[in-house]
């Protein structure tokens, strides 16, 4: 699963804090629903207290724990504060581009590998430690993450 640089989760959270929807004492958005155990009663409270409208439109708020909930690219705040993270119509064009010109198989070179790892930044928000033994998984990794794209 993608998960968003550094810079996109500090402005997700700094959105959630802000939301007064937001409970500081579980980190979470509305009743905390998700990142523990509930009972059935418990489950059911929560999700009746987190049932709200918003400009006229009912909705339900997550209960999910903000800190881990932004961190990843697939999830889009309930009340649309903040949505899901991809890559623009540029960036995919020239990742699918990048991604035709890699090697079948066989090594890579170094200026190949510094590629895959900004690409990886690029989609993941984390840096490779390792610049040369990596690659040839990265190639595999990046290939199948393009993909998706399409």
């Amino acid at each position: 699963m993608f998960t968003v640089p550094q810079t996109i989760r500090a402005q997700r959270l700094a959105t959630c804090q802000s939301c007064k929807h937001y409970v500081s004492s579980t980190q979470s958005c509305g009743t905390l629903i998700f990142g523990r155990k509930l009972t059935p009663e418990e489950l059911a409270e929560a999700e009746e207290n987190n049932k709200i409208t918003h400009y006229r439109r009912k909705t339900r708020l997550c209960g999910c724990v903000m800190p881990n909930k932004v961190r990843f690219a697939v999830y889009r705040c309930p009340i649309n504060k903040w949505g899901r993270y991809r890559l623009n119509e540029e960036e995919s064009e020239l990742l699918r581009e990048f991604v035709s010109s890699l090697p079948e198989g066989g090594r890579i070179n170094i200026e190949t590998v510094k590629a895959l790892n900004e690409w990886v930044y690029k989609i993941t928000g984390h840096r490779m430690k390792c610049q040369t033994c990596k690659g040839a998984e990265l190639v595999n990794w990046i290939k199948r993450e393009a993909s998706n794209l399409e």
